[in-house]
């Protein structure tokens, strides 16, 4: 290719590999994070979440209806798919407050991510029929045991991320819905090959099962990242569980809540 063809198209490449890594809660990698369809205008749904704090908030709205857990990919082409990935709002007035547009008729769930504050504030309904009699304090810690880094063998999973921090769980007996944290303390690269100086963190939901094989403990079934980015903080944000944030009903109407967050 000629040199002054092949230019524009370097630097939009470093460009895109730069804009990826920057730091800070409004998220580049939302681009493929979240969800952007085509025909968005089409959704009628709105939604405005009002805060009675400022805060250097990204807020997320995860739907039900197309979930990992309730709704098959198979079949499904990409295009299509980009309705089943989680919202992102726009944050306006300091983060004082919170607009959807243009949502699907469902119910949704909201997670509050402040890198500032270092907090975190979720109503995530993680399993459809989860079983509040199940021994949810044992399972969680099997599970912990399963998917953590592990030094004596060969074990744990999403092996890039050296610390795991499993908030909560939700099990119907057999299968398990868990709210966690992961960061990379250790070294990590950009695409250029330049060290990281920030520390990179996730927030996912995973959905696993006990496994048949005796000893294998849990599996990974399906797993959705809501957050992924890279910020100066090297600890877990705060976790606060907000059950005002859960099921919020989202039809043709226009629908605005307010919601206080524990610090």
């Amino acid at each position: 290719m000629h040199p002054q063809r092949l230019a524009p198209i370097l630097a939009m490449l470093s460009f895109t590999a730069s804009a990826l890594f920057a730091g800070g809660s409004y998220v580049p990698v939302g681009t493929y994070l979240y969800a952007n369809p085509a025909d968005k205008e089409t959704y009628q749904g709105q939604l405005t979440i009002h805060f009675k704090t400022p805060g250097h908030r990204l807020v997320v709205a995860y739907g039900r209806k197309f979930r990992k857990d309730r709704k098959k990919r198979t079949g499904s082409k990409e295009k299509g798919r980009e309705k089943y990935k989680p919202w992102q709002g726009k944050v306006i007035d300091d983060g004082r407050e919170v607009i959807f547009w243009h949502l699907p008729t469902d119910k949704y769930d909201i997670v509050v991510i402040d890198d500032e504050s270092m907090t975190v504030h979720e109503g995530v309904s993680l399993m459809r029929q989860a079983d509040d009699q199940q021994p949810i304090q044992k399972y969680l810690d099997e599970v912990r045991g399963t998917l953590s880094p592990r030094k004596d063998i060969i074990g744990g999973w999403e092996g890039f991320f050296d610390n795991k921090n499993f908030e909560r769980l939700e099990t119907d007996g057999r299968r398990a819905g868990v709210f966690l944290q992961q960061m990379r303390l250790g070294v990590a690269l950009a695409e250029s090959g330049a060290k990281l100086k920030g520390c990179i963190h996730s927030i996912d939901i995973v959905w696993v099962e006990r496994a048949i094989k005796e000893g294998v403990g849990w599996q990974v079934v399906s797993r959705q990242q809501l957050y992924r980015d890279e910020i100066p903080a090297r600890t877990f944000f705060a976790h606060h569980f907000v059950k005002e944030l859960q099921g919020i009903r989202i039809g043709r109407k226009p629908k605005e809540v307010t919601v206080a967050l524990d610090k």
